[in-house]
């Protein structure tokens, strides 16, 4: 991360370069060809210089950005952005604006906003606010951004906000958050299982909820292997875990990952977790 300025900044960013030479997508960085990759002819030429430069102006306009990281190895260009912070459940957290692109074809040019827990150094990025986007380098996908850029304001962060506050004091019981990740459709046999046992081991460890990690140690089901569990937690094994520690402990194991995939993963685990906070706050009210 670099101290942001706007002049520093512009400046790495007026460096780069991407040019179409017949059906060969050039990426020039500081007068040299650092990437070239043939293309079809739907494939549509992206500005994301004008477009990195445009969304740090708008974002200006509503945040104080104190930080920044860019990227630009081969075809792939990546700007994160660190601004105001804000305190949810007793945690700071930083908002960060993540703008994702290449000229590869490696990645879909993508923008997202989040937030980052400074004590606890995980992301969470949601795509409940509107100004999310996921678009592929074909006819269309200039106009695609400039439509969800419009979207930026003070208000940006307001949703994701609001359902974090909504966990504060809630549990989840860990039957449920189970049933979700080993539920989800994977490509590679085992992986759900392998992300069950990676929440399981982040829960052991880094408990930031006011529910002593301690307790969370007593139930030897978290020292087990998700595919040795079988295909419920019987009834006598389960038990509730403080809602901020699941969302927590579930994205500490996407350090890393670029922001669309976290983005994936967050929607996963708070839509399970607030939806489970609800139905646990009807019970309570007999309901």
């Amino acid at each position: 991360m670099a101290q942001y300025s706007r002049e520093d900044l512009f400046g790495k960013l007026d460096l780069l370069s991407i040019e179409k030479s017949g059906g060969t997508v050039n990426t020039i960085y500081n007068g040299r060809v650092i990437c070239a990759t043939n293309v079809s002819d739907r494939y549509e030429i992206f500005d994301i210089v004008k477009y990195f430069k445009d969304r740090i102006i708008e974002i200006e306009a509503c945040f104080n950005i104190s930080q920044y990281y860019l990227s630009i190895r081969g075809g792939k260009q990546y700007l994160e952005l660190i601004s105001d912070d804000v305190v949810i459940g007793g945690e700071r957290y930083l908002k960060t604006f993540h703008m994702l692109n290449s000229t590869d074809r490696t990645r879909k040019l993508s923008f997202n906003t989040g937030l980052y827990n400074i004590d606890h150094k995980y992301y969470i990025i949601s795509g409940i606010n509107n100004v999310s986007l996921v678009k592929s380098h074909i006819k269309g996908v200039t106009q695609a951004a400039e439509e969800a850029s419009k979207g930026i304001g003070t208000e940006t962060f307001d949703e994701q906000i609001a359902a974090l506050n909504s966990l504060v004091g809630h549990r989840v019981l860990l039957s449920k958050v189970r049933e979700v990740i080993l539920g989800t459709e994977e490509k590679v046999p085992g992986i759900a299982h392998k992300k069950f046992d990676s929440f399981t081991k982040h829960l052991l460890s880094n408990s930031i909820s006011g529910y002593a990690k301690e307790k969370y140690t007593q139930h030897r089901v978290l020292r087990r292997k998700s595919e040795y569990i079988g295909a419920t937690i019987p009834k006598e094994d389960d038990f509730y875990i403080d809602a901020f520690d699941v969302v927590m402990s579930y994205l500490m194991a996407f350090k890393g990952q670029d922001s669309h995939a976290i983005k994936i993963e967050t929607d996963r685990i708070m839509n399970i977790t607030l939806w489970a906070t609800r139905n646990n706050a009807l019970e309570l009210l007999g309901i």
